[in-house]
């Protein structure tokens, strides 16, 4: 097919309204209902970018985990989907919706399964994907607290083996030692995580401060009231 007769076609396609353009050189096929597809982000999301998954907190949402719908910046009212893929892609904003992208390196991208969203299919994070690549980038899931939320609420359904062995391949051992002492903390303690040799602060955007937990090798710069202050709302 020449460029010309390629130019042609997308240009009945966006007269017919079967594509919208969502940036420069790249559009989304709605097909024939196109209101299917433009009120389900999480499939757009898995379209703008590929390889790709739904992941950090919107993956805790979909599995029920948070009930804080995600958003990148309250005020603007923007609802973000947050996708995992191994490329770099800015964020976008597109039919009302903000679309963030997290690059993660190849051996980090593992732990998805297609769901069904809306008759559409979807990549989301499997449960112990979803707590784990929000562990390790938790400024995407809400922050600490907020993955700490959803681990509790996780925490008697989980697959403790899958959940290290996902930790572990995730290669980042802070990672590991702030899991193994929320689980602990929690009442679910799990085993084989490769914990950090040096002591790593349990949320790393707070302040560096706290007392220092020996067996996780964690400095508790987070308050038991504060970790659990979700429980008295």
């Amino acid at each position: 097919m020449t460029e010309t007769k390629a130019y042609e076609i997308l240009r009945r396609l966006k007269a017919e309204e079967l594509v919208r353009p969502v940036r420069a050189g790249k559009y989304l096929l709605l097909g024939f209902q196109p209101e299917r597809v433009l009120s389900n982000p999480m499939f757009i999301a898995t379209r703008l970018a590929y390889p790709a998954y739904v992941s950090y907190w919107s993956a805790l949402h979909f599995h029920g985990l948070t009930e804080q719908v995600p958003r990148t910046v309250p005020s603007t009212g923007l609802r973000a989907s947050f996708v995992a893929t191994t490329r770099k892609c800015r964020p976008l904003d597109f039919d009302g919706a903000r679309f963030v992208f997290v690059k993660v390196a190849p051996y980090k991208f593992f732990g998805y399964r297609r769901e069904i969203i809306g008759d559409l299919p979807v990549l989301v994070a499997e449960v112990e994907k979803a707590l784990v690549d929000s562990l390790d980038q938790p400024r995407y899931a809400g922050g600490l607290l907020e993955v700490a939320k959803a681990l509790y609420h996780a925490r008697e359904q989980l697959d403790p083996e899958r959940l290290a062995e996902y930790a572990n391949r995730m290669r980042n051992r802070s990672l590991c030692s702030r899991l193994g002492y929320l689980l602990d903390r929690f009442g679910q303690p799990v085993q084989g995580l490769n914990i950090s040799q040096t002591f790593v602060l349990l949320d790393p955007q707070g302040q560096v401060e706290g007392p220092y937990d020996h067996r996780w090798r964690v400095r508790v710069n987070v308050s038991d009231k504060e970790l659990l202050r979700w429980r008295e709302t």
